[in-house]
C-alpha cells in the first residue's frame, strides 16, 4: 500500500485538546497523520487521588512514559508496578491492564500501535475550552452514555475486562489483571534510572524498549545531547521505518525534507520512511524520547557504545551491515544544519 504521511512537528500548545474524566489529553499523533501506524497522545492527569482506568485491553500494543507525578500500574497478572517519572511500561497488545494515579498533575505520554485509540478517545470527550484541566463542576456531565462508550470501544478495540473504564469508576476488585495464555511478549516495566547509557551518535542513549521486547513492533529510547551541534554529520533516510520523537527538554532543529523546523519542550516530530531529514542541537543541552517502527536500532546503538569505549573507530564494513539491515541510507550529502 502507498504510503501518504508525510513529516510534521506538533507544538503541545498548538495540538488539538480534549477533556474526559477530569483530565486533559493533547493528541499529539493520529493515524490519519501516521497511515495508521501510530498514535501519541499527552496526558495530564490533575486529580492523584487514585483514580484510573479498569482493567481492559487493547487490540494494539500501547507504551506509557511517565513524565512527572506517580501512577501504579496492573499488567498481566502482575500487580503494583510503581511508575514514577522516567518509568516505561510496555503493553503488549491483547494484554489485561488497569493502573491508578497517585499523585496529581501527573503527566504521561501513552502512544499505540497501530493507531486507532485517538478515535475512540475523541469520542468519548469534549473538546476542551482551554489547554488546562476542566472545571471539577463539569466532569460528571461531560461523562459520555454507556451506549456510545461501549460501542466506540468495540470499533476501536478497547475490549473491558471488568467493565468500561470510560464509564465505571475504579475500585480494588475492578483492577485485578491476569496474565495472557500462551503470550509470547509480556508486558513489562522500566525506569531510566536502572539502565545503563550506551554512548552512541555523539549522545547517550538508555533503552526503554528493543525488538525481543516488544516483538519488533517498536524500539524506544530516552536520550541526552550534551552539546549542541549536529546530530547527524549527513543527511539520511529510512527504507521502512517511521521515526518519533518528543522533546522532554531543550531545542532542536530538524530538517524535513526542504523544511526546518525548530522545536522545544513538548514538541513531537513525525518523519515517515522514505523521507531525508537530519537534526540539531541548538540547547546546551536536550532531552528526548525517541521511538522507531519497527525495532533493530538498538544493535546499532550497542555496537558504536563498544567502540566508544573501546576508543576505537567503528568498522566501516560492519557498520555498512547494520545500515542495510536498518534500511538506513546515509546520503553523501553533508548536513546542512552543521
Amino acid at each position: 500500500m502507498a504510503k501518504i504521511a508525510k513529516p510534521f512537528v506538533n507544538h503541545r500548545e498548538e495540538s488539538a485538546a480534549y477533556w474526559q474524566l477530569g483530565n486533559l489529553w493533547k493528541i499529539m499523533a493520529t493515524g490519519v497523520q501516521t497511515d495508521n501506524n501510530f498514535t501519541l497522545l499527552d496526558q495530564w492527569v490533575h486529580a492523584g487521588t487514585g483514580g484510573g482506568p479498569i482493567t481492559h485491553y487493547h487490540t494494539q500494543d500501547e507504551g506509557m512514559y511517565v513524565i512527572s507525578g506517580k501512577c501504579t500500574f496492573n499488567a498481566g497478572g502482575h500487580q503494583g508496578l510503581q511508575g514514577t517519572p522516567g518509568a516505561f511500561v510496555h503493553l503488549p497488545k491483547y494484554t489485561e491492564h488497569s493502573f491508578t494515579v497517585d499523585e496529581p498533575d501527573t503527566h504521561i505520554l501513552n502512544f499505540y500501535l497501530p493507531a486507532g485509540f485517538e478515535q475512540l478517545l475523541i469520542g468519548v470527550s469534549h473538546p476542551a475550552k482551554s489547554h488546562d484541566y476542566p472545571p471539577a463542576e463539569e466532569i460528571k456531565a461531560m461523562l459520555p452514555p454507556p451506549w456510545l462508550a461501549e460501542k466506540l470501544s468495540e470499533d476501536y478495540g478497547q475490549i473491558p475486562v471488568t467493565g468500561n473504564p470510560f464509564i465505571e469508576m475504579p475500585e480494588p476488585s475492578k483492577m485485578v489483571t491476569r496474565p495472557l495464555p500462551g503470550a509470547t511478549i509480556f508486558p513489562y516495566l522500566t525506569n531510566i534510572s536502572s539502565l545503563a547509557p550506551l554512548q552512541a551518535r555523539g549522545g547517550q542513549w538508555k533503552v526503554l524498549a528493543d525488538t525481543q521486547q516488544t516483538g519488533g513492533s517498536y524500539c524506544l529510547f530516552e536520550v541526552v545531547y550534551s552539546s549542541p551541534g549536529p546530530v547527524m554529520p549527513q543527511l539520511q533516510l529510512y527504507d521502512d521505518k517511521d521515526l518519533m520523537f518528543y522533546i522532554l527538554d531543550g531545542e532542536m532543529t530538524f530538517l524535513l525534507g526542504d523544511r526546518k523546523c525548530k522545536v522545544k519542550k513538548e514538541s513531537f516530530v513525525y518523519i515517515p520512511a522514505g523521507n531525508t531529514h537530519c537534526a540539531r542541537i541548538d540547547s546546551e543541552q536536550v532531552n528526548f524520547i525517541h521511538l522507531q517502527t519497527t525495532g533493530g536500532y538498538e544493535e546499532l546503538l550497542q555496537y558504536e557504545s563498544q567502540c566508544v569505549s573501546a576508543n576505537t573507530q567503528p568498522d566501516v564494513g560492519v557498520t555498512q551491515r547494520l545500515h542495510e539491515k536498518l534500511g538506513l541510507k546515509v546520503l553523501d550529502v553533508p548536513n546542512p544544519l552543521a
